[in-house]
């Protein structure tokens, strides 16, 4: 903190840095019973009224000092206990208290005058005495580093004494601050003489109600968070619908950006946005995190309609006619119907299509001669393969597009009477030939199925006595993707096919997991807009890119290569964790899963947006550091919260109050929970960041 560097500066001139904890702090009272868990804190009416309240899971500071004169007398123990207020607490005499106020109420209605005009001081005196159950956080403490003085924290007490040594105290805002943002500087930090990169998250926030924080002026304390803290680390921002899960987001992925300017690293960021509010500029922050990148190649979106008149903008779909991208279109077929388990979907799943390896075949002639007859018939599987494509309504083709197969002279004479010029013969000798479009593909594989059914029929025209179909009919690869060609035992497969016609884009070239890749390599901002296409694309879509960003990361990680630092942020991240494989998956069966797992040591780091945390496998949220919860209005929701830290102790306001931005904060520096109001995301960061980056300022 800027001025309680002043609890250093008062240090350094010879005071204890821990008495500057107590600068402008309100006494509200003492410890009456203290144990290592807990403290019940006396205090009266007066008191609480005059230190502007005392709200639900406020900061209380106990320290053994003399009252009045906590800044300028030693401590008796050097040492400041952290509290947390839990609730109230029933004192030794309460019901004596409670006989009181009850006979001052009546006395009060029956003479129609307020309590304390009909009753004695002594007694006004002990009727307003209260207590509070706290929670013990921990101990501040003093130490030296770096020939400093330096407050340290421990998560708990050392000693607990019985008698009435302590008086708490309400903190001032300067210390509630400094007490919100710990560390703002480690003993690390200090010793190597780094200054860490801060940003101000938003303001301390302990009620939904904040009339008396706003009188005692507590209503805009900063809390400041290390931007590292969520790099290369899991991230849970948690919450239900317009509470402010995106708009941390934004706020996060911003001081990244700045962040990587100011120390000239290559940060990447992919950004998963199925509703496009971060690919566009909205109306609800006058900005978007697209104009980080104005005026320079620093953001890339990638959606199914770019606009080509846009820079920022490319393509997110594949081109499915795009004979490079076999693998990758033919990996996505298989998943889009790996459910289904009929013979001929089973037949066209395992039907070989990709290249034959040669060391696969025997050595020798006979090797040889296998290896090529594998060769043909790859060729003419995927002849079928693209002719099924453009029956399904792939539209397009791609740059150079070429399918060699081999057709014997006879056939291939009597399909040029019927189509000329459709074939190009390549080699007559081999009878190599090929088609340069899907369409022409489709109007050789139609020409062949209806020659295969003839021959099945035992009904040949005169004209077609020449055709060869054994070889097609021998040929299981080319059979396999003609039964789903024909459509003859069923259009299941075809119709599951043409769910994935939006992926496809004959305008796109290469792989998108490549160039991502590359693009986060560089230090990007990356933002894959899913507002348009199917569930079951998105969800495949995204699973593949993250297993191939965790691949690639490995791939460097075992060549000793230096990792290369990337975020992914996950917004409704219960559309892609699928929590029904939990407890059945391996690890390498789920990218967010193996995300969770291995990728810290890749330098990946995950931030997850969510309302509901049920659907978060386990291991990703054991493996999270940071969390920033806001409102859950489910028990089962807050139940599975109140697994993780003490997130229990605030399960029933996280239900309960529903303010946009309120929320509850842990991260990874941080040693307790701290209740916020996130800030407002802006253009102000935008610029902040373009600024740090050396791009001007837009004026929107």
């Amino acid at each position: 903190m800027q001025k309680l560097s002043g609890i250093a500066g008062a240090a350094t001139a010879g005071g204890n840095p821990l008495t500057a904890l107590l600068e402008g702090a309100k006494r509200l009272g003492g410890i009456y019973h203290l144990d290592y868990d807990k403290a019940v804190v006396i205090t009266d009416d007066f008191i609480k009224r005059e230190a502007g309240g005392v709200p639900r899971n406020g900061f209380l500071l106990a320290a053994a000092t003399v009252p009045t004169k906590e800044t300028n007398a030693p401590l008796d123990e050097d040492e400041i206990i952290l509290l947390r207020v839990r609730g109230t607490a029933p004192l030794p005499n309460e019901s004596e208290l409670i006989a009181t106020r009850l006979a001052a109420m009546r006395t009060a209605d029956v003479r129609d005058q307020r309590p304390e005009a009909v009753i004695d001081n002594l007694t006004s005196g002990q009727i307003e005495m209260s207590a509070f159950d706290c929670e013990v956080l921990g101990t501040f403490y003093t130490d030296t580093v770096a020939r400093q003085p330096y407050v340290r924290w421990g998560a708990d007490i050392d000693n607990v004494y019985s008698g009435a040594r302590y008086f708490v105290y309400l903190p001032s805002a300067e210390v509630l601050s400094f007490i919100s943002s710990y560390p703002e500087k480690t003993a690390e930090e200090i010793e190597n003489q780094e200054a860490p990169h801060l940003i101000d998250i938003g303001v301390v926030r302990f009620s939904s109600t904040r009339r008396r924080a706003i009188e005692a002026k507590l209503d805009s304390v900063p809390v400041k968070v290390r931007v590292t803290d969520f790099i290369s680390r899991k991230t849970a921002v948690l919450g239900m619908t317009r509470v402010g899960k995106s708009n941390t987001n934004k706020t996060l992925c911003t001081a990244i950006f700045e962040h990587a300017a100011r120390t000239q690293q290559n940060i990447g960021q992919l950004i998963f946005d199925p509703q496009g509010e971060y690919a566009n500029v909205n109306e609800q922050d006058s900005t978007g995190l697209r104009l980080l990148g104005v005026g320079s190649d620093r953001v890339k979106i990638y959606k199914m309609k770019p606009n080509p008149e846009d820079g920022q903008e490319f393509p997110l779909a594949v081109n499915f006619f795009d004979t490079n991208e076999l693998p990758m279109v033919w990996e996505i077929l298989g998943d889009t119907i790996a459910d289904m388990n009929a013979s001929y979907a089973n037949a066209f799943k395992t039907a070989r299509l990709l290249d034959p390896d040669r060391e696969e075949f025997p050595t020798g002639s006979d090797g040889d001669r296998a290896y090529w007859e594998a060769v043909t018939d790859v060729q003419r599987g995927r002849l079928a393969f693209y002719a099924l494509l453009a029956k399904a309504n792939y539209s397009g083709s791609a740059p150079g597009f070429s399918l060699r197969f081999k057709m014997d002279k006879g056939t291939r004479e009597a399909f040029a009477k019927d189509w000329p010029d459709v074939i190009q013969v390549v080699t007559p000798a081999q009878g190599m030939c090929a088609v340069s479009s899907p369409v022409a593909a489709r109007t050789v594989v139609t020409w062949l199925s209806t020659r295969i059914a003839e021959t099945l029929s035992g009904n040949i025209p005169s004209e077609y006595q020449k055709v060869n179909t054994n070889t097609w009919q021998n040929c299981d690869p080319f059979m396999a993707v003609l039964a789903v060609f024909d459509a003859n035992v069923g259009s299941a497969v075809l119709n599951r096919i043409k769910t994935l016609v939006d992926f496809h884009d004959p305008m796109s070239r290469g792989d998108l997991a490549d160039k991502v890749w590359q693009d986060l390599v560089a230090g990007r901002v990356v933002i894959i807009d899913l507002s348009i296409g199917s569930d079951n694309v998105t969800k495949m879509l995204s699973e593949r890119l993250v297993f191939r960003l965790i691949d690639r990361a490995n791939q460097r990680f075992r060549a000793n290569q230096p990792n290369v630092p990337i975020q992914i942020v996950v917004e409704e991240a219960h559309n892609l964790f699928d929590r029904t494989k939990a407890g059945k998956s391996s690890v390498s069966d789920d990218p967010w899963v193996r995300l969770a797992k291995e990728a810290a040591k890749y330098g990946m780091g995950l931030v997850y947006a969510t309302q509901e945390v049920t659907s978060v496998d386990k291991r990703i949220l054991s493996n999270t550091s940071n969390w920033i919860v806001a409102h859950l209005n489910s028990d089962n929701e807050t139940r599975e919260l109140s697994h993780y830290y003490d997130f229990a102790v605030f399960a029933e306001g996280l239900r309960k109050v529903e303010d946009r931005g309120y929320a509850r904060m842990k991260t990874f520096s941080g040693k307790y929970i701290i209740p916020v109001q996130i800030a407002k995301f802006d253009h102000a960061m935008i610029n902040r960041a373009r600024e740090a980056a050396g791009l001007p300022a837009i004026n929107l």
